[in-house]
Order: structure tokens, then C-alpha cells, then sequence
């Protein structure tokens, strides 16, 4: 009876001992679950990744400065320059459970030898971008046949510049972009500023022989052109 009531003790402790170590080792993995959850949760909702910009598909047919005549009453001389421009912005949203949402309009602006040229608003308030999706927006940048008038001396500097680049056969070109940005389901009322430089280069090729003389032939040197 001795034996058998100790053996019986013994079988009860080692059931014993057995759940508790199954407890133990639930409750690890519970627990290593909740850091795992945790951690998808954070990077997925805790850090927002900036929205990318990228310039692709540009086109550049005509890029002239118009001499206005010379100088009038003493002023400086009006210097206008003429561009026919067209290319398509990317915004990427890199996040892969946060939306991004513009919280403000979002504007282009157009530059050559730092001088502003033209402008164009690409997107109002509201535009979404899904989680690990891109938005392509156009822009179309004409100028009336004789030109925007540069005045002053961002007039002669930027003639200045357009003979130096046509002599080396390369433009440089500068797209500016500015918004706010915001992202959702979570980060409410916080807005983040949408800033990014395109620098766009222009190449300058002999015309085709049906072309006009005088006539240049423009090409965009990168088919991806990445913002910073």
C-alpha cells in the first residue's frame, strides 16, 4: 500500500510539474506573440515613410529667350523666355497600411538658372495615394509665342546661362514641388510638408533634316528623374 500510495504521489507531481511547464511555455509564446504584434503594429502604424517624388515621360520642345528690343526710357531690357514643356510627376507611397493624403494643394513650380519660369497646380487637397501605391500627375507648361518676360538683371543672367548651356549643348532645368501631406487611419491632424527638387537635364541634338532652320532638337538625357 506504501508503494503504491508513493508511486501515485509521484505520478500526481509529475502531471503536476508537466502543466505548469506547458503553462510556462504558453505564456512565452503568448508573450512573444504580443512583441510580435506589437512590433507589426508600430512599424505599420508607429512610422510614416515620406511620400517619393520622380519625374519620368519629360518632353521639352522649345526652351528660347526672346530679346525684347533693347532697353526703353532707361530701364533694363525685357528679356521673355518661350518653353513648351511636359512631363509626368510621381508620388510614391512607400507605407503599407497608412494611406497618404494631401492636406493641402499641391504645386509645381518651373525653374531655369534659379529664376522662376512657369507653374501649374498638379493636385487640390484630398488626393490619396493607397498604402504601397504610386500617383502619376501631368504637367503641361506652355508659354505664350513671345515668351515670359524676365526683368531685371534675373533677365540678363538667365540669357547669360541659356548661351553658356546651348554652347555645351545641355540644359538643366529645376521642377519644384510643395504640399502637405498627412496619412491615415492614424497620425490625425498632423500634417508633414511635401518639398522636393527635380533636376531635370535637357541635351540639345541636331535637328531632323525636315526641321526648320534654326530649329533645335531637345531631348531629356534621364528617362527617371529622381527628386530630392
Amino acid at each position: 500500500m506504501g508503494d503504491g500510495h508513493h508511486h501515485g504521489r509521484c505520478r500526481a507531481g509529475c502531471l503536476c510539474c508537466c502543466i505548469c511547464c506547458a503553462k510556462a511555455i504558453c505564456n512565452w509564446y503568448a508573450f512573444l506573440a504580443e512583441v510580435a504584434l506589437t512590433a507589426v503594429l508600430v512599424a505599420a502604424f508607429g512610422v510614416a515613410l515620406p511620400v517619393r517624388a520622380a519625374v519620368t515621360d519629360a518632353s521639352l520642345a522649345r526652351l528660347d529667350l526672346i530679346d525684347g528690343g533693347g532697353p526703353r526710357n532707361g530701364a533694363a531690357a525685357a528679356v521673355s523666355l518661350a518653353y513648351n514643356l511636359s512631363l509626368t510627376v510621381v508620388l510614391r507611397n512607400r507605407n503599407w497600411a497608412m494611406r497618404a493624403e494631401l492636406a493641402a494643394p499641391l504645386d509645381a513650380e518651373l525653374r531655369f538658372a534659379g529664376r522662376r519660369f512657369g507653374g501649374a497646380r498638379l493636385a487640390d487637397a484630398g488626393r490619396r495615394i493607397a498604402p504601397r501605391r504610386a500617383e502619376e500627375l501631368r504637367v503641361v507648361a506652355v508659354s505664350p509665342p513671345r515668351g515670359v518676360a524676365l526683368i531685371g538683371d534675373g533677365g540678363a543672367a538667365a540669357a547669360e546661362e541659356l548661351a553658356k548651356e546651348r554652347s555645351a549643348g545641355v540644359f538643366e532645368l529645376e521642377l519644384k514641388l510643395a504640399g502637405e501631406i498627412r496619412f491615415r487611419p492614424v497620425h490625425v491632424g498632423r500634417r508633414r510638408r511635401l518639398e522636393a527638387t527635380c533636376p531635370v537635364r535637357v541635351l540639345m541634338a541636331p535637328a531632323p533634316p525636315t526641321a526648320p532652320p534654326g530649329t533645335a532638337h531637345l531631348m531629356v538625357s534621364d528617362k527617371i528623374v529622381t527628386c530630392y
